[in-house]
């Protein structure tokens, strides 16, 4: 770069009007060269450091993508988890009222068929008291006719026997008279 005998900015650097001097040492002119060779190898360094520092750069830059698309990613990720879990919540809460509804339609049913039953139960014993209340009257009456017709019989055959009685007098009446 400072063989043209140009610095960076392009202007002469003063080592290179004393390499045209004829009167130079070697001793300086060694100097200068190397003065000119350490400007060279700095801006070779800054140069360097000015690629290393760009591609650095686009290095981190490329990080910075790849950690904000894993943090997208990440969140995603953590989203769907969450969606998920609360589909699953959401899923087991309703399947719990499913099931805690048929348990009360079913307790209902029961207590239903219970109170039918009972009702059923309390009506045919109720029938079957009115059935035995008749049956008892009935019988009662039966018993009250039969004692009826039996007294009746009785009568009949007292005054049967009376007659026949009296009858049996008045021949034996008309026999000890005759």
């Amino acid at each position: 770069m400072s063989e043209s005998g140009a610095n960076a900015t392009g202007k002469r650097s003063p080592a290179s009007d004393a390499t045209r001097d004829a009167t130079a040492s070697y001793g300086k002119n060694k100097r200068i060269r190397a003065k000119a060779r350490l400007e060279e190898l700095k801006q070779d360094i800054e140069a360097l450091g000015k690629e290393q520092f760009s591609a650095g750069a686009d290095m981190m830059q490329m990080l910075v993508i790849f950690q904000k698309d894993s943090d997208r990613r990440t969140e995603a990720e953590e989203r769907r988890r969450r969606e998920e879990r609360e589909e699953r919540r959401e899923a087991d809460r309703l399947e719990r009222e499913e099931r805690e509804r048929i348990r009360n339609e079913v307790a209902e049913a029961a207590e239903r068929r219970r109170e039918h039953d009972i009702k059923e139960s309390r009506e045919l014993r109720e029938v079957q008291q009115r059935s035995d209340a008749a049956r008892e009257a009935s019988l009662a009456m039966d018993r009250e006719e039969n004692r009826r017709r039996y007294e009746e019989r009785l009568a009949m055959e007292r005054a049967e026997a009376r007659e026949r009685h009296e009858q049996l007098m008045l021949m034996l009446s008309k026999q000890n008279k005759d």
